[in-house]
């Protein structure tokens, strides 16, 4: 490994060494880059000017406001980083939306939601919201990723 880091046996390899080393510094910046390195697909995707081409603009700001995209990191044997998005407030049928570009919504809103008549929206509305940047992203986002592997790696071979 200290030649090459090419993917995710290398990130749970080198998970194992940090953790076997005890090098909870060294982790937490390894970490911290491969946050980082998703910041940005992750602002994108929950901004309203983003999700415009993809639904009707009073939906794709009501969803901007309430959607949360975060990037999840976990070392070991089944190491990876996921990116993940979700409704931070109301249940959303996210994936519904993204694959097959269905967006459901209430007719008329009353009081009690579980009284509210629900439809499905097909028009206006593109799938892709989410897969289409991070398919968009993705060559960029592994090269940062495995740029961080490596400077991780050379810090616990070289002692920083």
């Amino acid at each position: 490994m200290p030649g090459s880091v090419t993917g995710a046996a290398d990130f749970a390899a080198l998970s194992a060494r940090l953790k076997e080393a005890g090098a909870t510094g060294l982790r937490r910046e390894l970490y911290k880059a491969l946050s980082k390195a998703g910041d940005d697909l992750a602002a994108e995707i929950r901004s309203p000017q983003h999700l415009y081409p993809y639904m009707p603009d009073p939906y794709a700001r009501v969803l901007a406001a309430d959607l949360s995209v975060k990037v999840y990191k976990r070392g070991g044997k089944d190491a990876q980083v996921t990116l993940r998005a979700e409704g931070r407030e109301h249940k959303r049928k996210l994936v519904q939306l993204n694959d097959r570009g269905i967006l459901v919504h209430p007719v008329f809103g009353g009081a009690i939601r579980k009284d509210w008549v629900w439809r499905e929206q097909f028009s206006h509305v593109r799938q892709g919201f989410f897969t289409d940047p991070v398919e968009r992203a993705a060559p960029k986002i592994r090269e940062e990723i495995l740029a961080a592997m490596r400077e991780t790696a050379r810090k616990i071979t070289t002692g920083r």
